[in-house]
Order: C-alpha cells, then sequence, then structure tokens
C-alpha cells in the first residue's frame, strides 16, 4: 500500500510517542489517508525511549499460545513488505535457539504448536547444534527457523524519511494529552482521535495497570567469533531469563535478562549495570560458547520494560476515546508493524485485523500476580 495524499481521509489523528509503535502508528495512519502530528521530544531513534539499541530479537514461539503464534508469523511478512518500502532488509534470519532442559515444557510446546500450524521448528541434540553453529554448546534445543535479528537503529531512521516523504507532521513534546486534543509549547490542537505510544511514560496520561522495571544489557566484543557470528543464532534460556542477540554490523553479542527488574523509571536514572549483572551475564555466555569467556566488554546499558502482570500487551481505548498501546513487556518490537497496523485501525474505528478483545486494560489477569517469562 502506498501513501495516499494526507489528509485526503478528511481525518486528522495525533499520535503521542515517536518509538517504534508511534512510528507505524503513524504509517498506517498516512497510507489509509489520515493527516497525522506526530508528538515527541526526540528525533526518531534517539533518546531514552525503550526502541533506542542495535539489536531486538525476532521470534515466533510462543509455547502452545497460536494467537501470539498468528500475530507474529503475520508480523514477521509486514517486516519483509517494510523492507521492500525502506529499501533494506530490516530482518536478519539468524533463527532463534531456546536451549531445552529437563522438564521444560515451554521449549518443547512451542515446537509443538508451531509443527502443528506448518511452521519450521526444529529440536537438536548437542551434535546437531554444534555441527550448525561450530563452538556453540547447548544439551539440547528448539530451534525456531522463522527467528532473527531486528535492527532499531536502522529499523527508526529508515521510518524516520519515510514517514517525512509520505507528509508527517512533527511537534516536540506533549505537554498534556485529552481524547481529542494535546498541547504542545505552541498549545491545544484538536484531532479527530489521539493515540498514545509513550512506554514507560504512559501512566504521565492515562492510569494503565503495568509496572516500568530496570533490565540490565551487556554488549561483548565477539569479533572473535569470525564469519560464525553472521550464522549465530539468538539464543536464550528459559529457567535463568538469559537472552543473547548476535549483532553482525558491530561484531557483538548482547547479553540481558527477560525477568522483570526492580522497579525503576529512565528519567534520571544513571544507567549503570551492577557488577553482579555482568558477572552472571559474561557467565551465560561463556557457557555456551566457552572461546568468549574472557571477551571483552564493549558497552552496557539499562534500558526499561514496561510490563504488565500477564506480559500481555495493551491495546484499548479509554472511555472517552483515547486510543492507548503500551506494556509490551520487553516483547512488542517484534510485533511493531503489525501493532501499528493495529492501533490505526483503531483510531480510524476501521474493522481490526486481529481481534484485540485479550488485550484490554480491564482485564482481570492485569490485577493478577505477575507472570516470568523468557524470550
Amino acid at each position: 500500500m502506498k501513501p495516499s495524499q494526507p489528509g485526503k481521509l478528511g481525518v486528522h489523528v495525533a499520535v503521542v510517542g515517536g518509538g517504534v509503535m508511534g512510528a507505524f502508528t503513524a504509517a498506517n495512519l498516512l497510507m489509509s489517508g489520515a493527516h497525522v502530528t506526530l508528538y515527541d521530544p526526540h528525533a526518531m531513534g534517539t533518546g531514552p525511549g525503550a526502541s533506542v539499541d542495535t539489536g531486538r530479537s525476532f521470534r515466533v514461539h510462543y509455547g502452545q499460545d497460536q494467537q501470539l503464534i498468528s500475530m507474529a508469523v503475520h508480523s514477521r511478512r509486514l517486516w519483509s513488505e517494510w523492507s521492500v518500502r525502506l529499501g533494506r532488509p530490516l530482518l536478519h534470519p539468524t533463527g532463534k535457539l531456546l536451549v531445552e532442559h529437563s522438564a521444560d515444557r515451554h521449549a518443547f510446546e512451542s515446537w509443538q504448536t508451531m509443527r502443528k500450524m506448518g511452521l519450521h521448528a526444529e529440536r537438536l541434540g548437542k551434535g546437531r547444534i554444534a555441527e550448525e553453529w561450530p563452538g556453540f554448546v547447548a544439551p539440547n534445543a528448539t530451534v525456531d527457523r522463522m527467528g532473527g535479528v531486528l535492527d532499531p537503529e536502522v529499523i527508526l531512521k529508515g521510518m524516520s524519511s519515510w514517514l517525512g516523504q509520505a507528509g508527517l507532521e512533527r511537534r516536540k513534546e506533549a505537554l498534556d494529552i485529552k481524547a481529542k486534543s494535546v498541547r504542545c509549547s505552541l498549545g491545544w490542537k484538536d484531532f479527530d482521535s489521539v493515540v498514545v505510544t509513550t512506554g514507560a511514560w504512559t501512566q504521565r496520561w492515562v492510569q494503565v495497570p503495568m509496572e516500568v522495571t530496570r533490565q540490565q544489557l551487556v554488549y561483548f566484543d565477539a569479533t572473535a567469533l569470525g564469519d560464525r557470528l553472521m550464522n549465530l543464532p539468538v539464543f536464550s534460556d528459559l529457567q535463568s531469563g538469559f537472552y543473547a542477540i548476535p549483532t553482525v554490523k558491530d561484531g557483538r553479542i548482547k547479553v540481558a535478562n527477560h525477568h522483570p527488574g526492580p522497579a525503576g523509571h529512565p528519567d534520571g536514572d544513571s544507567r549503570k549495570v551492577t557488577p553482579e549483572f555482568r558477572t552472571a551475564a559474561r557467565a551465560f555466555l561463556a557457557q555456551h560458547l566457552p572461546e568468549l569467556a574472557n571477551a571483552e566488554e564493549a558497552w552496557e546499558y539499562v534500558c526499561f520494560y514496561s510490563g504488565t502482570a500477564d506480559r500481555d500487551f495493551i491495546l484499548d481505548r479509554t472511555a472517552d476515546g483515547l486510543v492507548v498501546g503500551a506494556g509490551f513487556s520487553g516483547h512488542g518490537f517484534k510485533f511493531g508493524p503489525l501493532i501499528g497496523r493495529l492501533l490505526a485501525q483503531m483510531a480510524l474505528k476501521q474493522t481490526l485485523d486481529v481481534d484485540v478483545a485479550r488485550f484490554s486494560m480491564h482485564r482481570n489477569a492485569l490485577q493478577e500476580e505477575s507472570t516470568r517469562l523468557a524470550v
């Protein structure tokens, strides 16, 4: 679909928040013919938001959850379409390796469900793993062959350029928001609909039931792997919560933990990683890639999950009509093109591609004890 003439639809929509969700929401609105104003204090792909990074994982496996698997497959198709629009590959198809342990139901159920749905997944033993990825050590693994690595920097810079050419109007920080109006330093402006995709700052505007947690990241120099880094999969461990993402362009492997960290907020945070986390991250890397046991630490950082109790998203509207996309719980980036499409459809009151009832901000599960999931 090519962008329509901005405003052709006769509808003006505000998108507050210019990360991956806001970018794709704005893009889908523009392609539908709406006029779009995007509010964000930072240029796209910069600033303290959760979308700023050098590598994010893409996976299809979600245990027995066929809806999320189907959504991930749908999103993968949309990533391919956006690769064509932006004129560059956005997904590096390395596959996703889920290390298995005894009594690990999630890995087995992921393989079983994907196979049942006609998707490419395998279970490999130690020998097959070492044969395909020399130097990688794991006793057994489920391999999601549809997985890979997304590059947020490339994606958001590309989207920024595309949106500018498509007629996006940009404004700086939103100071106040209502269901059909936004105030910035230039004053109030009225809209037919307003969409909020502000991540950790969402609760500034609407009281959604989510927590913001502090997540530590360590990037190790992996150039010692040479050409093998190109084919190395994203890999994770359900028991520990640790995962690793190889990023070929900078010769690094990012190691982090998907289990929710302590409560925090990006405003004013020092972004310092603790010595204990560094040690644990290095131990995880060394366990599976022993030759990197003494790899130099290239960079460290702290990002923030906006998480819900059940780790599902919030895709909903308030009683007065404000459209909200939030609570992406550390696994939302891969769904960016699809979530942007759904939020645009909600803003325009169109039929949705996906039933979003499970993503209601009022679901009972959001009042229960938090779930801990590994990527």
